[in-house]
């Protein structure tokens, strides 16, 4: 049975039961845990069709703000160690002239 048709049922039949009278907040939490209940049902059942989602690495993480002082030394901080290493990488001068002369003896 559709969640749907059942909150439309629920809300449509009147509680006629005088000893039963609920008041309207009592009414509206029932209505939202109804809706609750289903909607994590529904959500649930496609969430777990597939696990690989849950082991995809972040990729993305947003600039600091101007008033995270702390996040914006530690960005820069990063960055400046990231093209150290990049720099170490290069060949310098000397190197570039064995490869020349080597290439040329060839």
């Amino acid at each position: 049975m559709d969640w749907k048709e059942v909150l439309r049922r629920r809300l449509a039949t009147p509680n006629t039961d005088p000893n039963n009278q609920k008041s309207e907040q009592e009414l509206k939490d029932e209505e939202m845990d109804l809706f609750t209940k289903y909607y994590s049902e529904w959500k649930g059942g496609r969430k777990n069709t597939n696990e690989l989602y849950k082991t995809i690495p972040r990729f993305y993480y947003r600039l600091p703000a101007e008033d995270e002082v702390l996040l914006q030394k530690l960005r820069e901080e990063s960055r400046a160690v990231f093209l150290q290493r990049k720099s170490r990488e290069l060949l310098d001068n000397e190197e570039l002239q064995a490869i020349f002369h080597c290439k040329s003896l060839c």
